[in-house]
């Protein structure tokens, strides 16, 4: 879609420049991860929110590998993402679900958090929790980058191979009064951030 800037799974205020990403477990594992994910946007729906911004709300889908096999497999995001129409600065979040290509079965469902870029980058965290008895929690700093003719994310978590001088935003914000989400159950939502031009 032409001019759309992801959001992006979105997240936390400030990616550190080496991140690294961390599950812990009631068993006291702490153990280091990376993920790469991709995904299309499916579907975007947009509203001017005050004489300046612009509110997303997206869904996309794709696919996720990883170091650690219970973080790999189909992904799905859906984010709501407000973005300043003057600066090209905004915010995203939203959640994010894994599940097995093959069955279906949930594997991972979590939260981002992340500040937008005005090149159509991403930075922000990641957090939540893998689904089965040896289930843990993902703590993860995450960067992408988004197509901004087709509107699809490229990311990473527990790394930063991104180059260029925005690798690490933060912004002060009011705008369309926040944007919160309601989780039904952990299954359903994803995150993505857009912006109109």
């Amino acid at each position: 879609m032409p001019g759309t800037r992801w959001f992006a799974i979105g997240v936390a205020v400030a990616a550190a420049s080496a991140g690294v990403a961390m599950a812990a477990s009631r068993s006291a594992e702490t153990t280091p991860v990376t993920a790469d994910f991709r995904a299309a946007l499916t579907s975007q729906q947009q509203r001017v929110c005050g004489e300046s911004h612009t509110k997303f709300r997206l869904t996309f889908e794709g696919s996720q590998t990883s170091s650690d096999p219970r973080l790999v497999g189909a992904l799905e995001a859906k984010v709501r993402s407000v973005v300043n129409n003057d600066n090209g600065y905004g915010s995203t979040e939203g959640f994010v679900l894994i599940r097995d290509p093959a069955t279906g079965r949930l594997k991972f469902h979590g939260r981002v958090v992340g500040v937008l870029e005005p090149d159509g980058g991403a930075e922000g965290f990641i957090i939540g929790r893998t689904v089965g008895e040896s289930s843990v929690r993902l703590l993860a700093d995450f960067n992408l980058q988004q197509d901004q003719t087709t509107g699809a994310i490229i990311g990473e978590f527990g790394k930063d191979t991104q180059s260029g001088p925005l690798q690490d935003p933060a912004i002060l914000t009011n705008a369309c009064g926040g944007h919160h989400h309601k989780h039904d159950g952990g299954h359903r939502h994803g995150h993505h951030h857009g912006r109109g031009r």
